[in-house]
Formats: structure tokens, C-alpha cells, sequence
């Protein structure tokens, strides 16, 4: 995006145009028309702010039209939600749905909050995107690194140095009570090394032990 007229443009064609927005508003208001103009022009102030905000960041360009893309789709989630409700001012009292269009109201203010709530902190998530960057740049490096482990039958223990992790990889996903035990552990699934892991601090070792004797390698200590 490269300026508010833009913005305008992206919300009017997602929406499929003014007229076909205002459609939203046919059972909401005597003023469909006016109803859609405000939303588009409320979003364009929104998502404006937001992209000026990670600019002034440092944010590159690639950044800013991931949360821009991010910030229409759950816009377009709110109105869509939106669309669903009904004022029985509009379409008459007589067997207005009241527990249905409670329903959808509630949803409405659900998708408009998660709507605000990411556009308001641009910057939360700027910081976001930049720590999981410099974690998967950690943990590419420390795939490069050969670090101390140890192997037992259905599991390898991993003392990650690069990550500051103590880890347990197993061949498999373990047995339900397995995985208990290691959460009692404190131990928690990482998706990105495919490990269990905990940071690698002396607690961190015993706790990987106890794991190990309780599958059953009694020969496992620290």
C-alpha cells in the first residue's frame, strides 16, 4: 500500500464494491448506503494508522502488506459477521428470530474486537514477526552444530547449547502418559525442532533424567 486512496481501493474490492457492501445494511438500516461509506472510511483510518505506525518502525515492505493483509481479512471477518444481524426496526417485529440474532450480534462484537485489537498494536505485532525471525534463524543454526547427545531406545537426549535447550526427541509421538510426564516436567513440544525441550540449566538435565528413567532406562543419570 502506498497511500490511503490505496487502502480505499483493497476494502472496496475485497468487499466486491460500495454497492454491493451496502447490501450488509439492508436489514440494519434506513441508510445502507452511508452505513457502508462509514466502514470503509472507518478501516482506511485504521489500517492507515497501523501502516504508518510500522513505518515509522522500520518495518520493510514485505512486513507491512503481511499485516495489511492480515488486518483486512479480519476486517472482512467483522462485517461478514455483521452482515448475519438484523434490527427489527427494519425488517418488522412480527417473527423477528430474537435468540438467532443474538447469536449473531455476539459474534459481530467478537470479530470486531479481534479486528481492533490487531489493528491497534501494529508494533506488538512487528515484534512478534521479528523474534520468531531471529528464532528460526537461531534454530537453522543450530541444526549446523553438532551438540552433545545421548541415545536411548525410542528417544535421544539433546543438550541444544545454541538454543540454551535440553531436549528429548523421540522416534515417534509418545504414549499419552508419557507426554504428561513431560509437561509435569515442564517440558514443552516444540513444532520447529520437533523436540521436547526445557532451557538447559542444571534442573533442566535432572528433569530430562527422571523422563528417561521413567521410560524405563534405570541406567540413565545425571
Amino acid at each position: 500500500m502506498s497511500g490511503e486512496e490505496d487502502i480505499k481501493q483493497r476494502l472496496l474490492s475485497a468487499v466486491g464494491g460500495l454497492d454491493q457492501f451496502s447490501r450488509n445494511w439492508n436489514e440494519r438500516s434506513h441508510s445502507p448506503k452511508q452505513r457502508a461509506e462509514s466502514a470503509i472510511t472507518s478501516a482506511e483510518q485504521e489500517i492507515g494508522d497501523g501502516i504508518a505506525a510500522l513505518v515509522e518502525r522500520g518495518a520493510s515492505t514485505e512486513q507491512v502488506e503481511q499485516w495489511s493483509a492480515k488486518a483486512i481479512q479480519l476486517w472482512l471477518a467483522y462485517q461478514a459477521a455483521g452482515a448475519r444481524t438484523a434490527n427489527p426496526m427494519i425488517t418488522g417485529p412480527a417473527n423477528f428470530p430474537v435468540a438467532r440474532n443474538q447469536k449473531a450480534m455476539a459474534s459481530e462484537r467478537r470479530k470486531g474486537e479481534e479486528f481492533y485489537a490487531f489493528a491497534h498494536r501494529p508494533t506488538s505485532w512487528l515484534d512478534h514477526q521479528t523474534r520468531r525471525a531471529d528464532r528460526a534463524a537461531l534454530s537453522a543454526q543450530a541444526a549446523t552444530v553438532e551438540h552433545r547427545s545421548i541415545e536411548f531406545p525410542g528417544v535421544r537426549l539433546v543438550q541444544n547449547t545454541t538454543l540454551d535447550r535440553i531436549q528429548l526427541l523421540f522416534d515417534g509421538k509418545p504414549e499419552a502418559e508419557t507426554i504428561a510426564e513431560l509437561k509435569r516436567e515442564a517440558f514443552r513440544w516444540s513444532p520447529r525442532e520437533g523436540a521436547w525441550q526445557r532451557q538447559n540449566t542444571n534442573n533442566g538435565v535432572q528433569a530430562a533424567y527422571r523422563i528417561l528413567r521413567f521410560l524405563g532406562h534405570g541406567k540413565a543419570s545425571a
